[in-house]
């Protein structure tokens, strides 16, 4: 049964129609009350909570779509909507007395004007997990300190990228600003885990800039009003949108690129699939957009020109999803074949090509093989997305393992075949949302 399953959320990959979609079943009939969609069908179903024993610990999640912001920026007060997702971990002592923590609080906007220019993307993901919340069990009212990670497209346009670069590989992390806040919602008063399925919840989000890079933007509040989360007996899966960009005239173009595509997405997901039982975290591929100009079949190496790239990343913005556009090739050689820019980010995009499963005979490097070699370059590049860096030169993101995925290889050579605990445990992003998966493997390394 477990075989079964596991093929089938492999298999989804490949099957735009569902994974492309946030698609939700309905509820098993071994829940008591049946559980609505929670926003726009985002939130996973989960057999849920009974009772709470001492000193174990719950969750209690949900995920907000198109909820209210107001955005300060140099330019003045502007309305927008977010989405995102909000969990809390709850243990209860022997005295019947529950402890919230906040274990997750991500937010993303499509943007909004500002004296600079379109801000483009904003994502704001917590800087840290675990801060704890006063929850008033006669009010209801929970806060929380809330310290979190602010960037948007504008950043990089005005900045630039810090470059982390080895012979191997390249990756272009963004600057970002700290900004500083509470979150203030309102729970059900004297809360009890037999309040099964649905949690309603209002209230509000409030950040302020603390540290400013841009500075165009200054504060947000975000209102979480009409919003609901569930109870959880362990943490569902975390999912992460890729949304796959060629370049030709449609799907029935023989010479459009993206051929390699398909099979670089079920080894991501294979290999994001062995952090099942520390973490389940799954990606979910969108129909594949496509680009009508050959011009970027073939893209300049970034060394030698980077206003060619930039270009062809500035064709598609899409908000929920880590965008990986699929070239033929580039001309000459660019490291790795692919590099991740706004790593970690809600703006994070990929650039790969179809020549990773097709490196030309003999090699051109100075070591390795020809033919299809990267069959793990994906995943990498999606762990960069993730917030995770090369294990001896992270480069401001979190270190990746030794010996994991996210060693770079060049060229020639594929990433190692190998995940660890501690990637799947770091890794981290404003795009993942709780959803519906299974997770069955181990990592190939538990540290």
């Amino acid at each position: 049964m477990l075989l079964g399953l596991a093929l089938m959320a492999s298999m989804m990959v490949l099957s735009g129609n569902i994974w492309g979609a946030d698609y939700l079943q309905k509820t098993p009939s071994s829940l008591k009350a049946p559980l609505e969609t929670i926003t726009s069908k985002r939130v996973a179903t989960a057999e849920p909570a009974t009772t709470l024993q001492a000193g174990q610990v719950y969750y209690l999640l949900g995920n907000l779509d198109k909820v209210r912001g107001t955005v300060t920026t140099d330019a003045g007060a502007q309305e927008t909507s977010f989405q995102g997702e909000i969990g809390f971990q709850v243990v209860q002592d022997k005295d019947g007395q529950m402890t919230f923590i906040l274990e997750s609080l991500s937010l993303v906007s499509p943007g909004v004007q500002t004296k600079k220019g379109d801000s483009g993307v904003i994502g704001i993901n917590l800087a840290e997990a675990g801060s704890k919340a006063s929850y008033d069990a006669k009010t209801g009212n929970t806060v929380a300190d809330v310290r979190a990670i602010l960037h948007y497209d504008l950043i990089d346009e005005i900045m630039g990228f810090i470059r982390e670069k080895s012979e191997e590989c390249a990756v272009f992390n963004s600057y970002t600003e700290d900004m500083a806040g509470t979150l203030e919602i309102k729970l059900p008063e004297s809360l009890k885990a037999t309040d099964q399925g649905e949690v309603p919840i209002n209230g509000v989000v409030r950040l302020e800039l603390k540290t400013p890079v841009v500075g165009a933007i200054q504060n947000t509040v975000i209102y979480i009003d009409a919003s609901k989360l569930l109870w959880y007996l362990t943490r569902p899966a975390q999912i992460l949108k890729v949304q796959p960009v060629y370049i030709g005239t449609g799907s029935a173009d023989p010479a459009a690129t993206g051929a390699a595509f398909n099979t670089l997405i079920n080894n991501a997901a294979e290999i994001w699939n062995r952090c099942g039982t520390v973490r389940c975290i799954t990606l979910r591929a969108n129909p594949p957009i496509y680009i009508n100009n050959n011009a970027y079949k073939v893209l300049t190496n970034v060394d030698s020109d980077p206003a060619e790239a930039a270009a062809l990343r500035a064709e598609v913005n899409i908000p929920d999803a880590v965008e990986v556009f699929v070239v033929e090739r580039w001309q000459p050689l660019f490291d790795g074949g692919g590099a991740c820019w706004s790593s970690g980010t809600a703006s994070a995009k990929i650039v790969s090509c179809d020549q990773q499963l097709n490196v030309p005979c003999p090699p051109p490097c100075a070591s390795g093989s020809c033919g299809a070699v990267n069959l793990f370059h994906l995943g990498h590049e999606l762990g960069h997305a993730l917030s995770l860096g090369h294990p001896s030169s992270p480069g401001g993101l979190i270190a990746g393992t030794v010996g994991s995925v996210m060693e770079p290889s060049g060229f020639c050579l594929d990433n190692p075949d190998v995940q660890s605990a501690r990637n799947c445990r770091s890794a981290t992003s404003p795009l993942l949302y709780w959803g519906r998966s299974v997770c069955t493997k181990s990592p190939d390394i538990m540290d």
